[in-house]
C-alpha cells in the first residue's frame, strides 16, 4: 500500500521468501537490535527528530495494465459481395448508424422485386380461396349429383323383384320335375356322351384355372398399385415438405447449412437461388400430379378385380351348367326314357338354381354399392362447395401469404446488411478494403473504436482483491505521459482468479471518463486503487515504529528538549527511551497512531531525511523554544 501520488509514483512490490531464508533474516535483525539497544544512547548515528502530526491518511493498491477504449467492433458484412464504395476513412468520427461501406446490391434489389411478387401471387390465392365458390362450380356440382343419381336408379331398376319371383318359381319346378324322374343307353351314343361329359369337365376345370389365374393376376396388380400410391404419397410428403421449407427458410432443405468462409471453423445458411428454388417447386407439382395418377390407377385396379371376380363366378357357373347338361345327356342314354327326363330335370334345376344366384349374387350388390358410392361423393362435392372456404384450404392460403411475407422480409434484410453500418458512435480505426474488390476473408473490413471512454484491466493478487469493491476512486498515470494523471473509478472485479499468472490474482477493470487527445490504445498504464482514507489522523512516519520482540514500540529522546535545536547543534549521541504504541492504518511511507504519542511528542527516527524535518516539524505552539 502506498499513499496518494503526490507529483509521482512510489511503486510496491512483493518479495516471496522461503521459511528458512525469512527465520535468518528475522534472526539477524533480532541480534542486531540486541546489540544496538545494549546501549540507551545512539552513538554517532544520523537521525531525525520528529513530531507526529494530524493529516489524512490514504491506502491504495497498486497495479498496471494497458489503456484501451471502451469498445472495438470489428465490423463485417453479413454476406459476400464486390465492394461497390467505401465510405469512411481512418480517423473519421462517426455517429451510431452511419454508413461505413456497401455492397453492390443489384442482385438483392432483383430478389426483393421476385420476393414482392411472389407475395402478391400468393395474396390472390388466399383471396380467391377467400371468395368461395363460384356460381358456376355450384352448377357443375348439381349436375354431378343428377347423373350420379340416375346411375343409381339404373343399376336399381336392372333387377325387379318379379325377376326374383320368376326364379325362385323356375327352381322350384326344377326341384319338383327331378324327384319324379329317373334313366339305359346304345355304345356309341353313350360313348360320345361319355367324351362330351368329359369334355365339358376339362373345360370347367381349364375354365378354373384361367379365371383364377386372372384374378390372381387382377389382385396382383392391385398390390402393385397400392404399393405405387404408397411410394406417391412418401414422394409427395417428401417434396411437399422440402418446398414448404424453402418458403419458409429460403434454404436448401437438403444441405441446409454449408462452411463459412468468412468464419473459419463456423457454418452459415445455404441460399436458394432463384432457379434452385423452382426446381424444388416444380419437384412438388410433379409428386402430386404422380400421387394422382397413383390414386387413379389404384381405383382402375380394384375395377378390375372386381370384374375378375364377378367374371370367375358367372363363367364358372355358366361351365358347370354345360357339365351338368353333359351328365344328363349320359344319364338319359344310360336309363333310357326315364333317364332322359332325369337329365332334362337335374340340368333344369342347375340352370334354374344358377340364374337365382346371379340375381342374388355379389355382382349386383357390387354394382349397387358403388352406384350408392357415387351419389354420395357428389353430394359431398356439392355440399362442400356450398358451405363457402374451409378453414383448412384458408390456413394453407393463409400460411403461403405469411411465407412469400417472410421471404420479403429476408430479401429486404440482406438488402440493408449491404451496407455495412457503425453499431455505436465512435472512430474508424481502420478501413481493410477498397471499391471493386471482395473483402478479404482473414481481415475486418472495417474496425470501429469507441473513445468517448478508456479502461485499463490490471491484475491484483488475492491478498490486497478483498480490499477491493467497485465504484472506490483510482488515479491512473501513464509511462508515456509522466504529467498526466487521470482520475477513474474500478467497474468490475473479476469472481473467479486469473489462470495464466503464476500466482492467485483477479483481474480488475479501471475505468475513466477522461479525456485527452494524447491517450492512445495500448499505453501502459499505472492504477492507484484508493481503499482507505482517513481524515484527521495522528501519522508518522512508518519507520519511526518497530516491532521489539512482539510490541510496538518508537524510541524517545530522554531530553526532548533538544528536538527544538536546528539540526546542526544537535548532538551526535542522543539517550534515547521505548514508548509502546497502538496502530492504525498503514501504507508504505506513514502509519497511524492511536494511542501513545501525541502532536508534543519527538520521536527519534534514524537517518537524516530534511523532507521528513519539514514535514514533521514541531507543532506552531513549541517552535522558537530554543
Amino acid at each position: 500500500m502506498t499513499d496518494v501520488p503526490r507529483g509521482r509514483r512510489l511503486p510496491r512490490r512483493r518479495t516471496v521468501l522461503t521459511v528458512a531464508a525469512l527465520l535468518l533474516i528475522v534472526g539477524a535483525v533480532g541480534l542486531g537490535v540486541y546489540l544496538w539497544r545494549g546501549s540507551s544512547a545512539a552513538p554517532g548515528r544520523a537521525f531525525s527528530l520528529i513530531y507526529p502530526r494530524r493529516d489524512t491518511l490514504i491506502a491504495t493498491v497498486n497495479a498496471t495494465g494497458q489503456l484501451e477504449p471502451a469498445q472495438v467492433a470489428s465490423l463485417s458484412f453479413a454476406a459476400a459481395g464486390r465492394v461497390e464504395a467505401v465510405l469512411a476513412r481512418v480517423g473519421e468520427t462517426v455517429a451510431r448508424g452511419a454508413p461505413l461501406a456497401r455492397l453492390d446490391t443489384r442482385d438483392l434489389d432483383l430478389r426483393v422485386a421476385q420476393a414482392q411478387a411472389a407475395l402478391a401471387q400468393a395474396q390472390a390465392s388466399y383471396d380467391r380461396v377467400a371468395a368461395g365458390s363460384t356460381p358456376a362450380e355450384v352448377a357443375a356440382a348439381e349436375a354431378q349429383v343428377q347423373q350420379a343419381g340416375g346411375q343409381l336408379r339404373q343399376a336399381q331398376g336392372s333387377v325387379t323383384s318379379a325377376d326374383l319371383q320368376a326364379a325362385e318359381a323356375q327352381l322350384a319346378q326344377a326341384e319338383a320335375q327331378l324327384a319324379r324322374l329317373e334313366s339305359g343307353p346304345q355304345t356309341s351314343d353313350l360313348q360320345t356322351a361319355e367324351a362330351q361329359l368329359a369334355q365339358a369337365q376339362a373345360n370347367l376345370l381349364t375354365q378354373r384355372n384361367q379365371l383364377s389365374a386372372a384374378k390372381t393376376t387382377a389382385q396382383l396388380q392391385v398390390d402393385q398399385s397400392t404399393s405405387s400410391l404408397t411410394q406417391a404419397q412418401a414422394r409427395y410428403a417428401a417434396a411437399l415438405q422440402n418446398w414448404q421449407y424453402v418458403q419458409e427458410t429460403g434454404n436448401d432443405p437438403i444441405t441446409p447449412r454449408v462452411p463459412d468462409s468468412a468464419n473459419p471453423g463456423k457454418t452459415k445458411p445455404n441460399r436458394l437461388g432463384e432457379a434452385q428454388r423452382q426446381q424444388y417447386y416444380t419437384t412438388f407439382v410433379q409428386a402430386e400430379a404422380a400421387l394422382r395418377g397413383a390414386e387413379g390407377a389404384v381405383q382402375q385396379a380394384l375395377v378390375a378385380a372386381e370384374n375378375a371376380r364377378q367374371a370367375e363366378v358367372s363363367s364358372i357357373q355358366a361351365v358347370e351348367q354345360q357339365v351338368a347338361i353333359a351328365q344328363a345327356g349320359l344319364d338319359k342314354l344310360r336309363a333310357g326314357a326315364e333317364a332322359d327326363q332325369l337329365a332334362a330335370a337335374r340340368a333344369q334345376l342347375a340352370s334354374a338354381r344358377a340364374n337365382l344366384n346371379k340375381l342374388r349374387g355379389e355382382q349386383r350388390g357390387g354394382a349397387l354399392q358403388a352406384a350408392q358410392a357415387g351419389v354420395d361423393q357428389a353430394q359431398a362435392n356439392l355440399e362442400r362447395l356450398r358451405s363457402g372456404p374451409q378453414p383448412s384450404d384458408l390456413a394453407v392460403a393463409r400460411a403461403q401469404v405469411q411465407s412469400a411475407e417472410a421471404t420479403l422480409g429476408l430479401a429486404r434484410l440482406a438488402l440493408e446488411q449491404a451496407t455495412l453500418t457503425a453499431p455505436f458512435a465512435g472512430v474508424v480505426a481502420q478501413v481493410n478494403l477498397q471499391a471493386g474488390e471482395t473483402p478479404s476473408p482473414t481481415k475486418a473490413p472495417v474496425v470501429l473504436a469507441d473513445l468517448s471512454s478508456y479502461h485499463v484491466d490490471v491484475t491484483v493478487d488475492e491478498i490486497d482483491v478483498s480490499r477491493l469493491a467497485a465504484g472506490q476512486p483510482v488515479t491512473l498515470t501513464l509511462d508515456a505521459l509522466p504529467g498526466l494523471a487521470l482520475p477513474g473509478l474500478v467497474e468490475t472485479i473479476s469472481p473467479l482468479a486469473s489462470p495464466t499468472t503464476a500466482v492467485t490474482s483477479y483481474q480488475v477493470r479501471v475505468t475513466t471518463t477522461a479525456q485527452d487527445s494524447r491517450l492512445r490504445s495500448g499505453m501502459s498504464a499505472n492504477a492507484d486503487i484508493v481503499v482507505a482514507r482517513r481524515p484527521g489522523v495522528l501519522v508518522a512516519p512508518r519507520r519511526a515504529v518497530r516491532n521489539d520482540r512482539g510490541r510496538l514500540v518508537a524510541d524517545l529522546p530522554k531530553d526532548p528538549s533538544i528536538c527544538l535545536l536546528p539540526v546542526e547543534r544537535r548532538p551526535a549521541t542522543v539517550e534515547l527511551e521505548q514508548r509502546e504504541v497502538t496502530t492504525g492504518l498503514s501504507n508504505e511511507q506513514l502509519i497511524e497512531i492511536t494511542a501513545g504519542l501525541d502532536e508534543q511528542t519527538c520521536v527519534y527516527v534514524e537517518g537524516i531525511d530534511a523532507r521528513l524535518n519539514i514535514l514533521f516539524g514541531p507543532p506552531p505552539g513549541l517552535r522558537g523554544r530554543n
